[in-house]
């Protein structure tokens, strides 16, 4: 897997920004550390590229059972709708990725307030989706059918979100662990 693009609006701290993958400089090297003050958005670009792959993020994933007051909505700790902005009506992550099956993707995780999207309006389901550019196929979730959109991403990742964060993306605090980990467990 290789990504190519990613647009994150409206995700924590970060309001609208596309990353390049493809272009130079970060088209020459092959692994990218994420430097920045406390606050910049580094986190948020990692938790956008899990948002939009697998709908979930690690610092998330941790999370179980709590409730947050976001708005008007009361949101479990790990709903990752929590991570939209505050006083926002739309939330989006859009990555562009070469498959392992050399195919292009585009997978996309959004969320709103009602179809006009005012921040005073409670949050819809999240969507997730995949689309095989390549082919012309398209997957999309709602809520908690996702389980085509799941299976279609796995295959084009060639990773389950765990292996995922154990392999490709080693979140802040996880480098530690993967050292110490045996060779099972980084497979």
């Amino acid at each position: 897997m290789k990504i190519r693009t990613l647009h994150i609006y409206n995700i924590a701290s970060i309001e609208d920004e596309r990353i390049d993958f493809s272009a130079s400089p970060l088209a020459e090297s092959d692994v990218f550390l994420i430097t920045g003050k406390t606050g910049s958005g580094k986190t948020t670009i990692l938790d956008a590229i899990c948002l939009a792959l697998y709908r979930t993020t690690p610092r998330l994933s941790q999370c179980t059972g709590v409730k947050v007051e976001n708005n008007s909505d009361n949101l479990a700790l790990d709903d990752p709708r929590q991570l939209m902005r505050r006083n926002t009506g739309e939330a989006f992550v859009n990555l562009t990725f070469q498959g392992i099956d050399d195919h292009l993707y585009e997978a996309e995780w959004h969320v709103q307030r009602g179809k006009k999207k005012k921040p005073n309006v409670s949050l819809d389901p999240a969507t997730w989706s995949l689309k095989d550019l390549t082919s012309g196929k398209t997957y999309t979730g709602r809520g908690e059918k996702v389980n085509e959109v799941r299976e279609a991403i796995q295959q084009a990742v060639g990773l389950e979100f765990s292996q995922f964060c154990r392999t490709t993306m080693l979140a802040q605090g996880e480098f530690t662990k993967f050292l110490k980990s045996n060779e099972k467990e980084k497979v």
